[in-house]
Parts: structure tokens; sequence; C-alpha cells
């Protein structure tokens, strides 16, 4: 009798458990979360936008912008004299007016790479897209973001943590060979999943197939002159070749759409 008893018990257990979980995990009708986002093409749109939300922060708050790092860190402009002024004083110094002078900056630049992260992860779980170009333009777009703001971080920081997942990690500091072969991994997928659309069919303001073209050959020179390099890494294996970014350069030129202003 106790058997059967005991026999009861665990099952009864086991579906007040099951119906407890059905209850609890629910569609939020309200919210977005992972859950429910992105679904459709315009998630897509509203995904891929907030990653560069982030550079909003450049005119709202310049201490997070990296060329306001770079301006006072050379010698094409000083520091203010004000109090107001005291983080750009700092800086023309090179020196820190308080423990946390590049938090601004730090938090912002990895909170764009979340997003993108993100983006990059999530992207195949929208369904019903007008077209594959779309798809495609919205993802280039992403893993080129992730690419820039990595990018800012080498440039002032030299080496950073790597983050290309959303999961929370407490990673240690990546060496400057792995973060710029990350960078170059990200720039050379966006060149081959963004669409060969000309200016300005992909979008006033968007990234494209063309400014990553253009950003590898600026990432290859400041990685092979900087450090004394003559290919630039890939996360992959292998390299890029000085060969390779004139190609992507001479593209860029006769395909994009792009010209200089007239005199």
């Amino acid at each position: 009798m106790k058997a059967i008893n005991y026999i009861l018990l665990t099952v009864a257990g086991t579906l007040c458990l099951a119906s407890c979980d059905n209850f609890l995990d629910t569609q939020s009708l309200t919210k977005k979360n992972t859950g429910n986002f992105p679904a459709n093409e315009t998630d897509a749109y509203q995904m891929v936008a907030g990653i560069y939300t982030v550079m909003n922060n450049n005119l709202s708050d310049p201490e997070s912008d990296p060329f306001y790092v770079f301006e006072l860190a050379g010698d094409d402009r000083l520091g203010g004299g004000s109090q107001s002024n005291i983080g750009a004083q700092g800086m023309d110094r090179l020196m820190s007016h308080k423990k946390d002078a590049f938090e601004r900056f730090w938090s912002a630049r990895y909170k764009g790479i979340f997003r993108a992260n993100n983006a990059i992860a999530t992207m195949d779980n929208v369904q019903g897209w007008t077209s594959e170009n779309v798809k495609r333009q919205l993802l280039g777009e992403a893993y080129f973001l992730r690419a820039f703001y990595y990018f800012n971080f080498a440039q002032v920081f030299g080496e950073v943590p790597l983050i290309l997942t959303t999961e929370a990690v407490n990673a240690p500091k990546a060496s400057s060979e792995e973060i710029y072969a990350q960078i170059a991994s990200d720039l050379k997928m966006a060149i081959n999943t963004f669409p060969a659309s000309k200016y300005p069919e992909f979008g006033e303001g968007h990234a494209s197939k063309w400014v990553a073209e253009a950003m590898m050959a600026r990432v290859w020179l400041f990685y092979t002159g900087f450090y004394g390099k003559s290919e630039l890494p890939l996360a992959e294996g292998g390299s890029v070749s000085k060969n390779e970014v004139v190609a992507w350069l001479e593209d860029c030129i006769k395909n994009s759409g792009h010209r200089l202003v007239s005199a």
C-alpha cells in the first residue's frame, strides 16, 4: 500500500511541476525579449539600428568617442581650460582625472559589440524576408559594426577581452594579434555577405560592402604599420595580403557608385 501511495505522490508531483512550468513559461504579448525577438523583418531592422545607436554617445558624451581620444592624445587640438572640461585637460596631458576616465568609452563599445553579437546569433530566427538581399544587408552591417567597435578598442587600448557571444563571461584580455584577426575576419565576412548594391541603393547612413572594403584597407595599414607585419591575420586561419586589400579597394572605386565631389 505504501508503494502505491509513493507512486501516486510521485506522479502527482510530476504533473504539478509540469503544469507549473507550462503556466510560468508563457509568451510575452507586451514586451520584446529573447523568446520573441527578432521574429520578422521589422524586428531585424530595429535590432541592427540598435547597434548603431551606440554612436549617439559620440555627440551626447564626447568622452565615449574614440575620435575625442585620438585628437587630444595627438597634436591636433588641446584640452579646454574650464573646470567643466577637466576630462579633456586630463586626456590632453595623458593623465587620468579620475579612476574610471575611460569607463564611458569602454561601456559604450561593449554595448555595441553585445548587440552585434546578438544580431549575428539570432538573424536566422527572422521569418518572412522580402528578399535575400535584405537579410544579407542587415547581417553584413552586424559583422561590420562589431569589427568597427573592436577596431576602436584596438586603437585606444591595444588589448581587450574578445567577446563573441551574448553569454556572460569573465574573459581575460586577448592579444593584439587575436583582436585584429577577429576584426579582419568580421570585415571579410561583411564584404562577402553584403549585396553589391551601388550607392545609394543600400540606404543613407548604412554600412555597405564598399565601406567594409575601405575599412579593411585602413585596418590592414594600421596593423602592418604599427606592429611591423606584412599581412593581417584571420581568426579562422590564414591572412589578408596586400594584393587582396588592393583588389578590394579597386572594387570599391569602380563599382560602389561613390565618387569624389567635383571642384
